[in-house]
């Protein structure tokens, strides 16, 4: 099996704590740092394929089973702002009822393994430094970020980072149901790596209308939700080797001809209407969780240094925001309205 190698740099660690502390800096009690709005908080099932290939049966996929779970979509501004402004989207996904040696020691008793994606299969930002500069820059708007990247990496290299940035900016015309979405950093998969998407199963062959006004998108999610069931097909790619399908370099597209995606589980989320009493309660209960890529099972350790920043990143803010405890989490069952 291919091994991969991770690159950590002297006084990472020191490092990481002060731009984690830097990015939730006078946000007390201001909800999220990132990923603030949320179009709609879900819950499903998440079920284990029973064929999944001996090579892929690592961790949570080592075996069939089929476990509840919280869904979050989500935009991914600093602040709650309509859909209509191009943005990040993103999909969080918590799965509860999984046993198992957890990363993060304190939480070691934890029964959940969540997954963060957004819509695109890399990621631009080279390193955690120039990510919170863009994060503090954006809070001023974009020309800040772009006067922010020229003074950073120069003028030419800052046009190119601000091009893929924009790419990354979804515009809002595709229901976020018909969309795929990318877990962009690696993770672990048992001994090798992986990177993660969620894919659906049904795309309509007419896209769905997405209402005008300022949410359409949440608009959208929310009727199609209400309708008919919607389904995810998570798949796995795995590591291949350094050249192809890099650990550190985030930018790098893990080609699909190179290593191919395969299926190992999926996500039902029944048909709920996100305005009855049990929708609002599951939208609150989303909402006072944290979804945390290091809310992992040791086999599915995130990997890379952009992924080693947000362990700090996240943990800062969780408390910053007095999230709840991990340890409280209870499965969408256990919810009364």
């Amino acid at each position: 099996m291919a091994s991969w190698q991770e690159k950590i740099a002297p006084g990472e660690e020191e490092l990481f704590e002060r731009l984690a502390r830097t990015l939730v800096e006078g946000r007390t009690g201001e909800g999220r740092t990132l990923h603030r709005y949320a179009q709609v908080g879900l819950e499903g099932r998440f079920t284990v394929s029973a064929s999944v290939p001996a090579t892929h049966a690592q961790g949570l996929f080592a075996k069939p089973g089929t476990y509840e779970c919280y869904v979050r979509f989500s935009s991914g501004a600093g602040r709650a702002q309509p859909d209509r402004v191009p943005d990040v989207r993103g999909i969080a996904v918590k799965v509860v009822g999984v046993a198992g040696d957890k990363v993060i020691a304190p939480l070691a008793a934890a029964q959940t393994q969540d997954f963060l994606a957004i819509l695109t299969n890399t990621f631009a930002i080279p390193d955690a430094e120039t990510f919170v500069g863009i994060v503090g820059a954006a809070r001023k708007g974009p020309l800040s970020v772009l006067g922010y990247l020229i003074g950073r990496v120069g003028f030419f290299r800052a046009l190119r980072l601000a091009g893929a940035l924009g790419k990354a900016q979804d515009k809002g015309r595709v229901s976020l149901a018909e969309r795929t979405f990318y877990v962009p950093l690696p993770i672990r998969w048992g001994d090798s790596a992986a990177k993660v998407r969620f894919r659906p199963a049904v795309v309509a062959s007419t896209p769905a209308t997405i209402p005008s006004g300022e949410h359409g998108l949440t608009e959208a999610l929310r009727a199609r939700v209400r309708s008919a069931p919607l389904t995810f097909v998570v798949e796995a790619q795995l590591f291949v080797d350094e050249v192809h399908t890099p650990i550190e370099d985030g930018s790098v597209e893990w080609l699909e001809s190179v290593s191919p995606f395969v299926e190992v589980a999926r996500i039902e989320l029944p048909a709920q209407d996100t305005e009855s009493a049990r929708g609002k309660k599951l939208a609150e209960t989303c909402e006072a969780m944290s979804f945390d890529p290091w809310h992992a099972l040791v086999e599915h350790r995130p990997l890379g240094s952009i992924m080693r920043a947000r362990n700090a990143a996240y943990r800062v803010s969780t408390t910053a925001r007095n999230a709840m405890s991990e340890l409280d989490v209870k499965p969408p069952s256990a919810i009364a309205v």
